[in-house]
């Protein structure tokens, strides 16, 4: 049971950090997401969870290499954009191309998820006891009603 609930927690994690990142776009964090930002929040989980050096190196680690697969994933952004806006643009539309759009997001967004989720479970190994009740208590909390994104 235990071995469950610690997947759990380590894929909520993984959720939220991507969530996190995928958040920070063009228009709701000027200048998109960047070195500084990803700083600030490593900085902000290693004092909130009392990490060691290792455990804070770690984390920038794994953090900064999520940050540059999230950027290799939307590197052709405003290519795909262009596509749909052509497909759009056509007088009909098979459900073979919409269907194969949907499958390439879905996949990408799988593989993105499944790194993240490996990453994460790794760091999850380097955690001590007390610093996983503190995430657990930190999730609890946030799920408890309220807004969501943690505007309360």
């Amino acid at each position: 049971m235990k071995k469950k609930s610690g997947i759990i927690v380590i894929t909520l994690c993984a959720l939220f950090l991507i969530a996190g990142i995928a958040a920070c776009k063009h228009g709701h964090h000027p200048g998109g997401f960047d070195e500084f930002d990803l700083a600030a929040a490593t900085d902000r989980i290693a004092s909130r969870l009392d990490l060691t050096e290792s455990q804070t190196a770690d984390l920038k680690q794994i953090a900064g290499e999520i940050a540059e697969k999230a950027k290799a994933m939307h590197a052709d952004h405003e290519n795909r954009h262009q596509e749909l806006a052509n497909l759009i643009r056509q007088d009909a539309i098979a459900s073979e191309v919409v269907d194969g759009l949907i499958t390439d997001k879905m996949e990408r967004l799988r593989e993105m998820a499944d790194f993240a989720a490996e990453r994460l479970i790794a760091f999850h190994a380097t955690l001590t006891p007390e610093q996983r009740e503190t995430i657990a208590t930190h999730i609890e909390n946030r799920s408890s009603g309220g807004c969501r994104f943690g505007f309360r």
